[in-house]
């Protein structure tokens, strides 16, 4: 993914947005349909730039969009699910999901492959279960999950293997566990699991015990302020 210096707000631009064109100035079609793998409406759109979806923005222009060049945001607005995103398979950017007090569930990102940058997910207060992120391979930043009050239990994300430099999951007050993390192997840095009262830390060692990319040792982990009583 080539560096990007434009960014569109889908509450004001979007049109003007899909109707850009690739490098050579030409508009960009959708494309076919995939072979396989829900929807089956998804196209080959590629999007310059940034995605900065909030308010009330008109997401049916979204349909198809395959991939996004830049940062993807998903801040502050009214919806329960992020399904409009359901094509989406590639960010190029950081992907940030935050301060959404109505969103329920995450599985709109269940054909996400990999961030080039981090993934948040901060501050929304509604969310129950980090769920979905079916087909998540890598995220090529930090994975950061903070903040979230309701927030029972991350059992998503269960192909993930790899984030290029720390995981932070910290101040989400109901979590209880995060099993779906059980498939990391590499953290590039820093692991950082703390301040997650409800947090069962037999969960985070399992998380844990199984990254063997940095091995030992591991001076810049802490896993405190969670509960060790179970």
């Amino acid at each position: 993914m080539r560096d990007v210096v434009r960014r569109w707000s889908l509450g004001l631009s979007i049109a003007e947005l899909l109707a850009c064109g690739g490098d050579d100035g030409s508009a960009m079609d959708e494309g076919p349909d995939p072979d396989d793998g829900p929807p089956s409406d998804c196209g080959d759109t590629v999007l310059a730039g940034h995605v900065v979806i909030e308010g009330e923005a008109d997401l049916a222009l979204l349909d198809g969009v395959r991939a996004i060049e830049g940062e993807l945001q998903v801040n502050r607005t009214s919806f329960s699910d992020l399904d409009f995103l359901a094509c989406i398979e590639e960010v190029g950017g950081e992907l940030t999901i935050y301060g959404n007090e109505a969103l329920q569930d995450l599985h709109g990102l269940d054909q996400l492959e990999r961030t080039g940058g981090g993934l948040v997910i901060s501050e929304n207060t509604t969310l129950g279960e980090i769920a979905g992120f079916e087909s998540l391979l890598e995220v090529g930043d930090s994975l950061i999950i903070r903040g979230n009050p309701a927030v029972t239990g991350l059992s998503g994300m269960a192909m993930l293997s790899s984030i290029d430099t720390s995981l932070i999951i910290r101040e989400n007050d109901a979590l209880q566990h995060i099993d779906g993390l059980r498939g990391l192997r590499r953290v590039g840095a820093l692991f950082a699991v703390t301040h997650n009262p409800q947090l069962c830390i037999s969960s985070v060692n399992a998380v844990g015990e199984g990254i063997v990319d940095p091995a030992e040792p591991r001076d810049n982990w802490s896993t405190r302020a969670n509960n060790d009583g179970c």
